[in-house]
């Protein structure tokens, strides 16, 4: 018998939906090779789905508050920089790495979290190899810079593999970029840096595979080999909007031009597959998978919340598998996979046991040899391996930061350390609190949920989390609070109904829940929750055929809503329709493995059509994932009496007995446990608070010694007019604060007349006093850190908000930069930011507040002008110099 060896390769955010039209029409060869050689099917994903969690959970079948890998960046622990993770963050063993306990030789190639990693029986290229720096379109080639150290072992790769990174500058406009984009010459790339995003990308994957097939070619004696491309997922992020359908608001020109981009992406990584293949040969066994799926269809969002990691909205639950090989079942589907399943397999592949401390299982329905799986208490050692961090250079970590924040995943990482340090704690608290719901864990959850909604109660998602967390403990009260302080910050929305609809089904009260329901249903009806919430309702009350209406609403929108599948069982169940209700119990399972409601309803269906073995396996099943699910105990009892296996009967009823005894007795002081913990919690955040008072006490009495001087500031939304009305008042006599550091250019060309150093205005307010007897340009968002006890005369400018925004995507495509942000919801979220601080500063009694309008200044300048002189008295003169400055030409993206 041949040696064993398996390739594990990785497609970030890879879906069925992309990849089934593609093979149909005979676009994607290699994968549908392995598809039809091989079994295939969903891999369930995790939360929060964040790569480099979820990667790492794929190569350690653990959970991220077991691995340790909490996001994108840390703060490290030596220098207290905010840093990328790196294989100093992970906290248990690999598969490589358990494999290489048993003598077998791995080669990694940029895998998540592997920068740094050493003394691998085999080699690694880390994921920092195909990392691409923030360079121009203008930019030397020649300056192209090698991979941090950290990035190889053994470090002598380096001298070979250095050579074969790719740089965007590599990808050939006219024969690479085409396939992409085939009318790509019509692009104007110095106003639309699409392109070179696209070509960016295209290097990442490139670089990768090179680094793969040249490790492939050199070394070609390994038994594991895994494989990472990320491309797909960071093409989905910038080019998914363009995909077929036409989504809303997308520009027809756009559409066009950028609608088979998504698809060459695929196209690319099959062909790169089909290299890998040619290179393993047949004898070597193949597992692809990929971390989520990516919404392509009318489930694409219509905006992307503006929250660290908004973007993950796009991500679709259901990612892919296949496993192809001699060892595994031949065009077969397999069904229940989740991403902790792929390491405990691939240990069982080689023969290896797998860890009694791994979430995942062994997926024993692929293998065609039927053999039973081993285990080991635990893989990890007493001691573990002592993994150093290679650090990278201030300029690495920054070049790799700005990419996780232009793509989306993080925001800008404060200049202020204390308060960057403070905010990557608090997001990778925030993501570990997610990963320990998802996995059914609310205690440890919730006093991580209780330190971020302390510190941002108005992170409305933050609010519903923690909320649903107190839910799910039975802390209905601390709910029912959390809800409405979260509405003194963000108002009654339909989320925060949603909510307290979800209380009201925990505490039975149905009739309560539909009203709030059926409320938020005419401001959302095609909201996919809320017609689930109000499935559950309607078979709470026993209103089957309305419940079955609300089901097939949601599956008509999310044909793989697990959930909806699980209620349309119970009503199935309720209506007598047994038969209809396995097969929505199958589908569920076969969704969402892990939740033991599926094997609950799949086992009392079978039981109804007694079915009786069937029956016990799924209620076996169920109870080995929920041990204390009292009505599994009780079927599984009712199964027993039915075969006449009396003495098992009598061990499950004895059991169920036992365990509801337990719980009466326990759930009473659970709840007073969890209460007294919580009130600890609180009772230390209120100490610190009160510390924080303190200091902002006698930061108050430092104000109120401070003398009151008066402040000339042209302020409003960024592309609004500011700059005109700084050249008018210089025009007018009035020395503008301005550094001249950043110079004119084509989306401004009578200059910007900035002044550098007011961006520190909310860590040093009081830099504002050095502007005093000139006019200092301050944008809208950076007012409310004006300081006390100054006054201040404000000149806003007022653009009608479509054309500001229009502006600003002008200039950001000029930039090379893409918006973080729909335009429709940038539209509304600065029109809501305009409003309000207008509203503000014309309540405060330190501001003397002129509203201009820019469309009135530059049709008719004269009563303005006039307004001016009104306003400073004294200061400003109208003069032809000033008329002068008003330039109608260059009054651009006027809309319309």
């Amino acid at each position: 018998m041949s040696k064993k060896r398996l390739l594990l390769v990785g497609w970030d955010s890879a879906d069925w939906k992309l990849i089934h039209p593609l093979m149909d029409a005979g676009a994607m060869p290699a994968l549908e090779s392995l598809v039809n050689s091989g079994s295939s099917g969903n891999l369930t994903t995790l939360e929060p789905q964040l790569s480099p969690m979820l990667w790492t959970s794929i190569a350690t079948g653990k959970m991220a508050y077991h691995h340790g890998v909490p996001g994108f960046t840390e703060v490290d622990p030596q220098s207290g920089a905010i840093v990328p993770v790196s294989a100093a963050t992970r906290k248990c063993k690999t598969i490589w790495e358990m494999l290489a306990e048993r003598g077998l030789k791995s080669h990694i190639v940029s895998w998540f979290a592997t920068q740094g990693e050493r003394d691998i029986p085999g080699k690694m290229v880390s994921n920092m190899y195909g990392h691409v720096p923030n360079v121009l379109p203008g930019s030397d080639p020649e300056s192209w810079p090698p991979p941090p150290p950290g990035t190889y072992w053994p470090e002598s790769l380096a001298e070979l593999f250095n050579e074969d990174r790719v740089s965007p500058h590599d990808i050939d406009p006219d024969y690479v970029i085409r396939l992409f984009v085939p009318n790509a010459p019509k692009v104007d790339q110095s106003k639309d840096q699409r392109l070179w995003e696209l070509a960016k990308r295209l290097s990442e994957a490139f670089s990768a595979h090179n680094a793969a097939v040249r490790l492939m070619e050199i070394d070609p004696q390994w038994d594991f080999f895994a494989v990472y491309y990320r491309t797909i997922d960071e093409i989905c992020h910038q080019f998914m909007h363009y995909h077929p359908p036409k989504m809303d608001g997308i520009p027809d020109e756009d559409f066009e031009m950028y609608k088979d981009v998504v698809n060459g992406a695929y196209r690319l990584h099959d062909l790169m597959l089909q290299r890998l293949l040619q290179l393993t040969g047949p004898e070597t066994a193949v597992m692809l998978v990929s971390d989520h799926g990516f919404h392509s269809d009318h489930l694409r969002p219509k905006f992307t919340p503006r929250v660290p990691a908004g973007i993950t909205v796009w991500h679709r639950p259901q990612g892919v598998f296949i496993a192809s090989g001699e060892s595994f079942c031949k065009d077969a589907l397999v069904y229940g996979t989740r991403l902790l399943d792929v390491t405990p397999t691939v240990l069982h592949y080689f023969g290896l046991p797998v860890g009694q401390d791994m979430e995942g299982r062994v997926l024993e329905d692929l293998f065609i040899e039927k053999r039973s799986v081993e285990t080991i208490p635990s893989w990890e050692s007493i001691t573990g391996a002592v993994r150093k961090r290679v650090p990278l250079s201030d300029q690495e970590n920054r070049a790799l930061l700005d990419q996780f924040v232009a793509l989306g995943y993080i925001d800008e990482i404060p200049e202020d350390n204390s308060v960057a340090i403070a905010e990557t704690n608090r997001e990778n608290d925030w993501n570990m609190a997610r990963a320990y719901m998802y996995a059914g864990k609310a205690e440890q959850a919730l006093p991580l949920l209780e330190k971020c909604f302390h510190a941002q109660p108005f992170r409305s998602d933050y609010a519903q989390v923690l909320a649903n967390c107190h839910l799910q403990l039975s802390m209905l009260e601390e709910a029912d609070a959390t809800i409405d302080q979260a509405r003194d910050h963000f108002g009654r929305t339909e989320n925060a109904d949603l909510i307290k609809a979800s209380i009201a089904i925990e505490r039975e009260d149905f009739a309560v829940a539909l009203e709030l329901l059926q409320g938020v249903q005419g401001k959302m009806p095609q909201e996919v929750q809320i017609q689930l919430f109000l499935a559950r309702c309607y078979a709470a009350l026993r209103r089957w055929d309305e419940g079955l209406a609300a089901v097939a609403r949601v599956l008509e929108a999310d044909p793989d809503n697990a959930q909806a599948y699980l209620v349309k069982t119970r009503i199935e169940l309720h209506r007598n329709k047994a038969h209809n209700a396995v097969e929505s119990a199958l589908t569920a399972i076969g969704l969402q493995y892990g939740n033991p409601r599926g094997h609950y309803l799949l086992g009392t269906s079978l039981l109804q059509l007694n079915k009786l073995k069937e029956a016990e396996k799924a209620l076996r099943n169920c109870h080995q994932l929920a041990p204390r699910f009292l009505p599994a105990l009780r079927m599984l009892a009712r199964v027993y009496h039915r075969l006449g296996e009396f003495e098992k009967y009598t061990q499950i009823e004895n059991l169920r007995t036992q365990t509801a005894a337990q719980m009466r007795e326990s759930e009473a002081k659970e709840l007073v446990r969890l209460r007294l913990l919580t009130a600890e919690r609180k009772a230390d955040r209120d100490a610190i608070d009160r510390e924080k008072q303190a200091e902002h006490d006698r930061k108050e009495a430092e104000i109120a010694a401070i003398e009151p001087l008066e402040i000339l500031i042209v302020s409003g939304l960024p592309r609004s007019g500011t700059s005109l009305m700084m050249q008018m008042l210089k025009a007018g006599g009035i020395e503008p604060m301005s550094d001249g550091k950043r110079t004119a250019d084509d989306d401004n060309p009578e200059g910007y007349w900035e002044w550098e150093e007011i961006k520190q205005l909310p860590k040093n307010p009081r830099i504002i006093e050095q502007s005093v007897g000139k006019a200092v340009k301050v944008i809208s968002a950076l007012l409310p850190s004006l300081p006390r006890p100054h006054r201040y005369k404000i000149i806003y400018m007022v653009r009608p908000v479509q054309q500001v925004v229009d502006s600003q995507w002008v200039m950001l495509d000029r930039q090379g930069q893409k918006a973080r942000s729909e335009k429709l919801h940038l539209i509304e979220v600065q029109e809501a930011h305009s409003k309000q601080i207008r509203h503000v500063l014309g309540q405060s009694d330190r501001v003397d507040l002129l509203e201009v309008s820019y469309p009135d200044l530059v049709a008719d300048s004269g009563p303005i002008i006039e307004q001016l002189e009104k306003f400073l008295p004294g200061k400003f003169v109208r003069s032809d110099a000033v008329r002068a400055c008003i330039q109608p030409r260059l009054y651009r993206n006027r809309g319309g």
